[in-house]
């Protein structure tokens, strides 16, 4: 398997590096490869990571330390592909392939932990949602959405707890930045009342400056 190798502390977002809160793990120990004893078959995990918690607030923690580290990564490999860019025109070199392949690599590895973790926060939280089929099921019970309740569902469930605004949301939920504040709304209520129906684990709440987020709350 590949090994989760730590970008130096420079492709990490200071947020990150530093602690998350007082006697939260820090995240510069977290980035810490563990130590090569553990047989070869086992994928690397970043320290203190368990994938086999059946605790949702660590499944949680784990999807947004994941999200921020690959959205961080993805930002460094575009700003290497820019200056890779740059530095051909002026003198024909190409000397930054192996770094681009690295962070490439990294990035990869990056997204399956962080789809994985999403996986096993919906697993924790007893949740199945097909997007496709516009289906809900929780606790035995099944729930039909409508395509948009569906995938404003499943977008903010892939973020938990992290809001955005109404004019963000339309555009990165459903690509529909020509739908107004008044509409998102009018879905936000009516999903509101099928999670609160069916006993979802989960409130899609509002703040204000913030906009509307998912936080499970088992």
């Amino acid at each position: 398997m590949d090994q989760l190798l730590p970008l130096p502390r420079s492709c990490y977002p200071s947020n990150l590096v530093s602690a998350l809160r007082p006697g939260k793990r820090s995240i510069g120990v977290m980035a810490r490869v563990n130590t090569p004893s553990q047989p070869m078959t086992e994928l690397y995990l970043i320290q203190g990571e368990m994938p086999d918690t059946r605790d949702l607030d660590d499944a949680r923690q784990w999807v947004t330390i994941y999200r921020e580290l690959v959205t961080f990564a993805d930002r460094t490999l575009s700003r290497l592909r820019r200056e890779k860019g740059g530095n051909m025109e002026a003198d024909g070199s190409n000397a930054s392939d192996a770094d681009e392949r690295g962070i490439e690599g990294h990035l990869r590895r990056l997204q399956a932990r962080l789809d994985f973790w999403e996986r096993r926060l919906w697993e924790l939280a007893g949740l199945d949602l097909d997007v496709r089929r516009r289906v809900l099921n929780y606790a035995g019970q099944r729930l039909t959405l409508t395509r948009r309740e569906a995938e404003l569902l499943a977008f903010l469930a892939r973020r938990p707890g992290q809001f955005f605004p109404a004019t963000q949301l339309v555009s990165l939920a459903w690509a529909a930045p020509e739908l107004s504040a008044e509409q998102l709304r009018t879905y936000v209520v009516r999903l509101r009342r099928h999670l609160a129906t069916t006993g979802v684990p989960a409130r899609l709440v509002s703040e204000p400056r913030r906009g509307y987020g998912l936080v499970f709350t088992a």
